[in-house]
This record gives structure tokens, C-alpha cells and sequence, in this order.
């Protein structure tokens, strides 16, 4: 049969009918087969009241045996099962996608599934338990629901026209996990970037690796300030004979992964908050497209650790994605290409370092992170440093007496703590004092990195003249 003339809503509609009973038949089995194999068994779902737990890897295994019983000796035990499973798997074997892929030799199931960077041998079975396992999730006519989502997939690995997967579960991400600022809805950044909040991270992202990354108090919050910058892409399985598989199609996504690193530390900066990339995770599906297609929910292709953030206890709460920070911040990644973007990067990335800064001269590196950032800013070279920086930073960020005044003022105190950390002097200033002078001189430093950015350099002799 071909794709065109294939009878869709007629294969949903006969799955859909068949599905119940399967599940009905297979219950005492299933309990039978977890009695006699007592192990630590592997589960669809977090199992926290939000997702249903179900047993797919045990539903695989105990339908494999069912299926070979002859083998065993157990056909006659398994006659009632194989009763409702067989039909199960002669209407999928129906779909014009699988039928050419199924195997020719009697009793033999295997054919070959890739996804993405990697493949598996499957079986009808096993996408009989992902049925199962997906219907689970749904909270009406889930049977029909998941046969509907698997004809799509199915319909997209054939030869006609591609099917429309619904909820998105065809949607794959490469993404960098980050922590730091907490998100309520999906931005746009630009150029096919997305940033996610944790309720949508969750869809492709195993919360096991947001604890084993994020600091421990982050569940206080619900893992709020737990996010993740992504570049979508369509995906979809493709299905081949044992042996006839072909090697996979694969994408480096590395050139994303430091775009996004560089949207994060201008996001950093623009809010004045440590935004920490946790780790990057290529080729993520959604984890109920995995469990459908009889898969265990699992990251494509793997992932690689970022900074820590265990100084970090989490209780804290971190602050929302401000618009206004956000705007600027996009602006400046929209113009990264720019010789002016290129010259500010490495004082960008200083001071996210700053924010982030941890280790016991935690509070004098920061400090110095700054100090180095806005002498390479304002084009300080020797001299009296503290005393020009002073003038072209009040200059160049005020237009008002009271506001130059005040400009002048904060960056004196900063440089009096940061001569006080480089001189060692015989009183140093105090944990306090740092603290305020760090917040003080990154205040003028995001400042003037934001309106650098924006306006490029003016010709600070003359500006200083102006003022």
C-alpha cells in the first residue's frame, strides 16, 4: 500500500478500538512478569503526583517474551495475551511506513529506527508499549490520541506528504541550560533563538540533571529560576529493514552553543545578576515523542557539564526577566557581528565573570574584573586613572550636575576599595565595604557597556571638555 493510499483516519480508528482490550488482557501479565523479576524498575515518569507512572521497559520485555513464547514453552500460557496483541501488531504493521521496513523472516519483529545522531533496533511491540506508556499520560481518549500522534510521526518517515505531529512533539532543541533569572513565558531572541522557562525545559529536559546541576535550594522555588536558551528544529524517525540503515545526518550545533553563551553574559550584565550556563545539551526531543516511539525519555545527545553552581544555595529568589534589561541585551546580540560588538566582548564577558565569581578572593577578583573592564572602556592608560575615569564616566553617562556629581562619587568609592585590595594596605577595606563598591562600580560599568554598545565611543577629551 502506498502513502496515498492509505487510509488514515481508518488505521487511528482500528488501533484505537484494539488498544483497550490489549491493555485489559495484559494487566495480570504485566503484574506476573514484575513478580518473577524483581529489580529496580525503570518508569515513565517522574512519579510526583504531575505524571503518571508506567512500566515501559517492563511492558517491552514481558511483550518480547510473549511474542517468542514458542521459544519458551510458554505459548500456551501466553495464548490469551497473544489472543490480543497479534492484532495489535498486524494494524501497525498495515501503515505503509512499516510494512516495507518489517522483517521478511517468519516470527522475526526487529527493524531499524533512527532518530537523530543514532539509531536502535525497535519492534512493532515496542511501539505497541509506547502506545501504551503515551495513552497513559493523556487524560482523555488517550488511545486515540497516541495512535493519532503516531501515524503523524510514521506518515512523516514515509514517502507522501508529512503529517503535522500534534503538541509540538516533533520539535527538537539543541540547548544551553542556564540558571539565574527566572522566566514566565517563551522570548524570542532572535535569529531562530528561544529562551524557555522550567515548565517548558521540563518537556525535553529529565528534571534528575536540572537537580544534579542547579544548586539544591532551586526546589524551594519550583526551579524558577532554572531556563534554557534553545534553536528549534523539526525532526522526525525514519525507519529501515535490519541491515539496510543508513548513516545519520549529523548537525554540529557548537557555533549555537557559544551564540547563546554570548546571549547569556549580555543578559548577565544587563541585569546585574550571575546568569551561569549549567550545561548544553544537543539533539533534545520531547521526552513523551520518546516514550511513544517505546523509548525510555533520554537527551539525543547527551550533554556536557557548564559552571557549577553549587556556591549558590537557590533559596534565594533571583530575579524576573526585565524588559527593559532584556531589550537591551537583545539589541547588542543583534549586532554581534559588529566591529563594535567585537571590541566590547571581552569586557562583556569580564563582568558576567564577575557576577559569577566564587573561591576565597571572591569579593577582591570581582572587584578587579571591573576595574579592568572600565579602564579598557573609558581607554585608561596611565596616569591618574581614578581621577579620569571619574570625569569621562559622569560625562559620558550624565547630562546633570546632580547626576555627574553622583557618577563621581561612586566611582571614587569603588577605586579607593580597589586600590586598597592592589596597594595591600595595612587596613583593607572590609567585606562591607567591597560588597557596596562592587555594586556601585558595576552599576556605572553596565552603564556605560550598554550605551558603548549602542552609540560606540565618543572622543573623551572633548566630552570631558563639554561637561
Amino acid at each position: 500500500m502506498t502513502m496515498a493510499e492509505f487510509e488514515a483516519g481508518d488505521w487511528i480508528d482500528r488501533l484505537a478500538r484494539a488498544l483497550p482490550g490489549l491493555a485489559e488482557v495484559q494487566e495480570p501479565y504485566l503484574e506476573e512478569y514484575r513478580k518473577q523479576n524483581p529489580r529496580v524498575h525503570s518508569v515513565v515518569g517522574d512519579g510526583d503526583g504531575n505524571q503518571p507512572v508506567f512500566p515501559l521497559n517492563d511492558l517491552r520485555d514481558m511483550y518480547a517474551i510473549a511474542h517468542h513464547s514458542h521459544v519458551f514453552g510458554e505459548h500456551e500460557h501466553c495464548a490469551p495475551l497473544l489472543a490480543v496483541l497479534d492484532p495489535v501488531r498486524h494494524i501497525l504493521y498495515s501503515h505503509p511506513t512499516l510494512e516495507p521496513v518489517r522483517s521478511r523472516i517468519i516470527n522475526e519483529d526487529n527493524f531499524w529506527m533512527q532518530i537523530l545522531g543514532s539509531g536502535n533496533l525497535t519492534s512493532a511491540t515496542d511501539l505497541i508499549a509506547g502506545l501504551m506508556a503515551r495513552a497513559s499520560e493523556l487524560s482523555r481518549d488517550g488511545f486515540r490520541a497516541a495512535a493519532t500522534e503516531l501515524n503523524a510521526f510514521l506518515s512523516q518517515g514515509g514517502q507522501g506528504e508529512a503529517a503535522s505531529v500534534p503538541g509540538d512533539l516533533d520539535v527538537g532543541y539543541d540547548a544551553v541550560l542556564f540558571w539565574g533569572l527566572t522566566l514566565k513565558e517563551r522570548v524570542e531572541v532572535a535569529d531562530g533563538m528561544v529562551m524557555l522557562p522550567f515548565e517548558q525545559v521540563q518537556t525535553f529536559v529529565d528534571k534528575s540533571l536540572v537537580e544534579e546541576l542547579a544548586p539544591p535550594g532551586s526546589v524551594v522555588h519550583h526551579w524558577r529560576s532554572v531556563g534554557a536558551v534553545v534553536r528549534p528544529f523539526p525532526w522526525k524517525p525514519e525507519f529501515y529493514r535490519t541491515g539496510y540503515q543508513r548513516e545519520p545526518e549529523l548537525t554540529n550545533p557548537e557555533s549555537f552553543f557559544r551564540e547563546a553563551q554570548t546571549f547569556l553574559e549580555l543578559l548577565a550584565v544587563t541585569h546585574a545578576t550571575p546568569v551561569l550556563r549549567l550545561a548544553t545539551l544537543p539533539s533534545c526531543i520531547n521526552r513523551s515523542a520518546s516514550r511513544l516511539l517505546g523509548l525510555e525519555p533520554h537527551n539525543n545527545g547527551g550533554f556536557h557539564r557548564g559552571r557549577p553552581a553549587q556556591r549558590f544555595d537557590g533559596f534565594d529568589k533571583w530575579p524576573e526577566l526585565a524588559s527593559g534589561a532584556l531589550a537591551e541585551a537583545r539589541e547588542a546580540f543583534e549586532n554581534r557581528q559588529g566591529e563594535r560588538y567585537s571590541r566590547m566582548a571581552p569586557i562583556v564577558g569580564r563582568l558576567a565573570e564577575a557576577l559569577a565569581r566564587d573561591g576565597q578572593f571572591m569579593s577582591e577578583d570581582r572587584i578587579l574584573d571591573v576595574a579592568i573592564s572600565l579602564e579598557r572602556m573609558y581607554e585608561l592608560d596611565q596616569g591618574k586613572i581614578s581621577i579620569e575615569l571619574r570625569e569621562r564616566a559622569a560625562s559620558f553617562l550624565e547630562t546633570s550636575t546632580e547626576g555627574r556629581c553622583r557618577v563621581k562619587q561612586d566611582v571614587k568609592k569603588f577605586y579607593d576599595v580597589r586600590s586598597g585590595i592592589v596597594h595591600n594596605r595595612k587596613e583593607p577595606p572590609s567585606a562591607e565595604a567591597r560588597a557596596d563598591a562592587f555594586t556601585k562600580g558595576f552599576e556605572v560599568a553596565r552603564r556605560s557597556v550598554v550605551k558603548l554598545l549602542r552609540d560606540g565611543p565618543p572622543d573623551w577629551k572633548e566630552i570631558v571638555k563639554k561637561g
